[in-house]
C-alpha cells in the first residue's frame, strides 16, 4: 500500500504539467451575453434608453466579481458605422454591492454632439489581470431633448364644474392642457421628409402642493409619447383639507436622465357654492289635459307651451301610462343619483361644485327615464348651469285619468 502511494505522488506533478499545457490552448478572449452577475450596463434596476440627447451623461455601470481581478474598463464608440474611436480607459474602481454580491463600477460616458437621428454603438470592455476580457454593447439613437410646456402662456385651466376659478372647492376637478415634445417626431424622418427625432417620455406625473407644504404625488401617465408631439389634457383633483389655502399643481416629465417640471398658478380653495334657490314645478299629460302642460322650462320655472320650440323644454312628460317617464326635449342632461349618494346628503346638502363634478364624471343620456317618488337627479341645463331635482309625487295615468308629476329643484 505504501509503495502504491509513493508512485502516485510521483505522478501528480506530471499531471499538473499536462493540465497546465492544455489551459494555454484555450482562447482567453470571450464575449458573454447573459452570464449571471454581468447582465447589463445600466444602473441597477434602471434600463438604458433607446434615445439620448447630445451632451447627456448616460448612467453606465459594470458589475464584476472581485476575485476576477478587473484591471480596467475601455469604452469604444461607433457613430453611424462610419466614425469610431476609443472614448477612454478607466482603472478598476468598483464598490461592493450587497444586493448582487458584486463590485459595481460607474463608467463615464457622454453623448457626442452629432446630428439628430444618427445611430450610435457603444462597446464597453472589461479587461482582467489574467488577460481575459468581457464585452458589453448597447446602441442608441441621437435625439432632441424632450420638452414639456403648457398649451397656452399663461396656462388657462378648464374648471370641470363650469364655475369660476374663484369658486373651486375640495374635490373639484381642474383640467390643464399640456404639450409634450412640441413639434417632435417619433421616428427618424425618411428623406425628403424633415423634422427632429425627439426622446421618448417615460412618464408624466402630477403633484399638488397645499400652501407651503411638501408636494404630494397625485397621479401618473405611463409612456405618454415615444417621441412624437403629444397635446393632452391632464385632470387634477383639488385635494382634501385644502379649504382656504392656495393649491398648486405641478407636472413633471421623465425622459431618460432628463427631468422636466412646469408649475401652474395657484388656485385658492373656497367653500362650495350652495344651490340656494328652491323652486317647485309640475307637469301633466293624458285625457282632459292640455298639451301645454307637458313640458317645463327649468330656467324660467314655468310650463313651456307646446307651440314653443323644443330648445326650452328641459323636462318633458313622455310616458303617461302606468309607468311615468320623463325626458328632455333639448340638450339638458340628467344623472340619477345612487341610493348611497342620496343617503350621504347629495340632495339635503346641495352645492353646485359637487353636482357639477358628478355630472362631469358620469356620462349619461338626456332621458330621465321611469321615475318614482324621492328620485334625485343632477341636472346640467342646456350645457350650462347645474341644478338638483327631486321627484315629490307621481300619479300614473290610466283610462280617463291623466298622469301627473310634481317636483322641486335647487339652482344657483
Amino acid at each position: 500500500m505504501k509503495h502504491f502511494s509513493f508512485r502516485l505522488l510521483l505522478l501528480l506533478p506530471l499531471l499538473g504539467l499536462l493540465l497546465g499545457s492544455c489551459k494555454k490552448e484555450i482562447d482567453n478572449f470571450y464575449t458573454i451575453d447573459s452570464e449571471p452577475g454581468f447582465a447589463g450596463l445600466g444602473q441597477p434596476r434602471v434600463a438604458l434608453a433607446a434615445r439620448y440627447a447630445p451632451g447627456e451623461a448616460v448612467p453606465l455601470f459594470v458589475s464584476y466579481a472581485e476575485a476576477d481581478q478587473l484591471r480596467d474598463v475601455t469604452v469604444y464608440q461607433v457613430v453611424a458605422k462610419l466614425d469610431s474611436a476609443t472614448i477612454g480607459t478607466y482603472p478598476a474602481a468598483g464598490t461592493y454591492n450587497t444586493t448582487g454580491g458584486l463590485q459595481v463600477m460607474p463608467v463615464p460616458y457622454t453623448v457626442p454632439n452629432r446630428p439628430n437621428g444618427l445611430l450610435v454603438r457603444v462597446d464597453v470592455t472589461l479587461n482582467f489581470q489574467n488577460g481575459s476580457s468581457r464585452l458589453r454593447r448597447f446602441t442608441y439613437t441621437i435625439a432632441a431633448p424632450a420638452t414639456l410646456e403648457f398649451a397656452t402662456v399663461p396656462p388657462v385651466p378648464t374648471y370641470r364644474n363650469g364655475l369660476a376659478g374663484t369658486a373651486q372647492s375640495e374635490g373639484d376637478i381642474v383640467g390643464y392642457s399640456l404639450i409634450l415634445n412640441k413639434g417632435g417626431l417619433g421616428a427618424v424622418p425618411v428623406p425628403p421628409a424633415t423634422g427632429l427625432l425627439f426622446k421618448g417620455i417615460d412618464s408624466l406625473t402630477t403633484f399638488y402642493r397645499i400652501g407651503n407644504q411638501p408636494r404630494v404625488r397625485a397621479g401618473v401617465v405611463r409612456n405618454p409619447t415615444t417621441g412624437a408631439a403629444n397635446t393632452r389634457t391632464v385632470d387634477a383633483t383639488i385635494p382634501r383639507n385644502s379649504n382656504g389655502q392656495p393649491v398648486t399643481f405641478i407636472f413633471e416629465a421623465y425622459a431618460a436622465v432628463q427631468t422636466l417640471t412646469i408649475t401652474a398658478p395657484a388656485i385658492t380653495v373656497t367653500n362650495p357654492t350652495p344651490l340656494a334657490t328652491l323652486r317647485t314645478g309640475r307637469i301633466a299629460g293624458g285625457p282632459n289635459v292640455t298639451l301645454d302642460s307637458l313640458a317645463f322650462n327649468l330656467r324660467t320655472g314655468t310650463i313651456e307651451p307646446a307651440a314653443n320650440p323644443a330648445t326650452a323644454k328641459d323636462l318633458f312628460l313622455s310616458g303617461t301610462g302606468s309607468t311615468v317617464t320623463l325626458s328632455a326635449a333639448n340638450t339638458t342632461r340628467f344623472y340619477r343619483a345612487t341610493a348611497a349618494q342620496v343617503a350621504a346628503g347629495f340632495y339635503t346638502s346641495p352645492n353646485a361644485n359637487l353636482v357639477a363634478t358628478t355630472l362631469f364624471q358620469n356620462t349619461t343620456v338626456a332621458d330621465v327615464g321611469a321615475i318614482a317618488v324621492n328620485d334625485v337627479f343632477a341636472v346640467r341645463v342646456r350645457g350650462a348651469e347645474v341644478m338638483l331635482l327631486r321627484i315629490l309625487s307621481v300619479r300614473p295615468g290610466a283610462a280617463g285619468v291623466a298622469a301627473r308629476v310634481r317636483f322641486e329643484y335647487r339652482s344657483l
